[in-house]
């Protein structure tokens, strides 16, 4: 009964976390973005002259672009499957918040403890980024159609060196658990094989997140908004919120997976808010330092280069496995 009530308590607790969270990190590679480029970005302490108008500080601005939306009519445009179009931002976040419930926080094991549940988060993610195709493609815009016949492309790379990541995890610690990864110790073949798997995790989240070379089914100069060029209102918000939490996700997936005593004690929270930190400033300088690639060429990046260092890792895992 205690756990049961803790459980219901933590899943209470991780709803402003994980929000809260994401809008900091989402507001952390703006502003590290900007600040590489020698622009300002969201201001965290606002002018003293305009602070009595438009409030003291700009830390909660990808927040504030999502609450406008909100306040604003959501257009359907008339060559749109309707169901689809409207119902696909609704499943996206859905799923981009299921997926929260089974990542453990320091502290906060929420349902990570629950039989596979590293293979119930990670589809719970790709089937989040699914429903960003699927609306898109529904819309009848020949923009949206575009971007999301690049983000089906993308797709198909960037999970399969996702999920094949977190295989390999699941393969060198014999475990489909992920709270069940702190308690592994493992030999230092091993901890080799894991790191190599981060490698490619982080490439994968590179993919996932849109994060510059591979922005491209979003590119405003040649394709509009790409997917969401159609999306408006309530709709478009409700994509943005999603992706607010697919962040989130990555982040904390990566910690749980390739970090995992971090999210097993709030003893370890400081040092867990440290390498959250780091992987979001990580993100930041490969979106600064990198054009964007066209869709051939990010194709040609994930088949040449990050595909054979995933099989190179499941060899590995294996071998390590049959004579463990």
């Amino acid at each position: 009964m205690v756990d049961h009530v803790f459980t219901i308590l933590s899943i209470a607790l991780i709803i402003p976390i994980s929000l809260f969270l994401g809008v900091m990190y989402s507001f952390l590679i703006r502003k590290l973005s900007a600040r590489f480029q020698w622009r300002v970005g969201p201001i965290v302490r606002m002018y003293g002259d305009l602070a009595p108008v438009i409030g003291s500080t700009r830390i909660w601005q990808p927040l504030y672009d999502i609450l406008k939306l909100f306040g604003k009519d959501a257009l359907i445009p008339s060559t749109a499957h309707k169901r689809l179009f409207t119902w696909s931002p609704y499943l996206s976040l859905f799923f981009s918040f299921a997926a929260v419930l089974f990542i453990p926080f320091p502290g906060l094991p929420l349902l990570s403890g629950t039989p596979y549940s590293l293979i119930i988060a990670s589809y719970l993610l790709i089937a989040s980024i699914l429903f960003t195709i699927l609306g898109p493609a529904a819309s009848g815009s020949p923009w949206g159609a575009i971007g999301a016949r690049r983000e089906v492309e993308l797709f198909l790379v960037a999970e399969l060196s996702f999920v094949a990541s977190l295989f390999v995890v699941a393969v060198t610690k014999g475990t489909l658990v992920i709270s069940e990864l702190a308690g592994f110790v493992g030999s230092i073949p091993m901890m080799l094989v894991t790191a190599l798997a981060g490698i490619t995790m982080f490439a994968a989240m590179l993919g996932k997140l849109h994060i510059k070379p591979f922005d491209m089914p979003e590119a405003e100069c040649e394709i509009v908004a790409g997917p969401y060029t159609e999306y408006s209102g309530k709709l478009l918000g409700t994509y943005f919120l999603a992706k607010v939490f697919v962040l989130y996700n990555m982040v904390a997936l990566f910690i749980a997976v390739f970090l995992p005593p971090l999210s097993s004690s709030v003893l370890w929270l400081p040092l867990y808010v440290v390498a959250a930190l780091v992987l979001i400033f990580l993100l930041a300088v490969v979106h600064v330092l990198n054009p964007r690639y066209t869709i051939a060429k990010a194709l040609m990046w994930y088949t040449k280069i990050i595909v054979p260092l995933v099989i190179v890792g499941f060899i590995a895992a294996f071998f390590l496995r049959v004579v463990a």
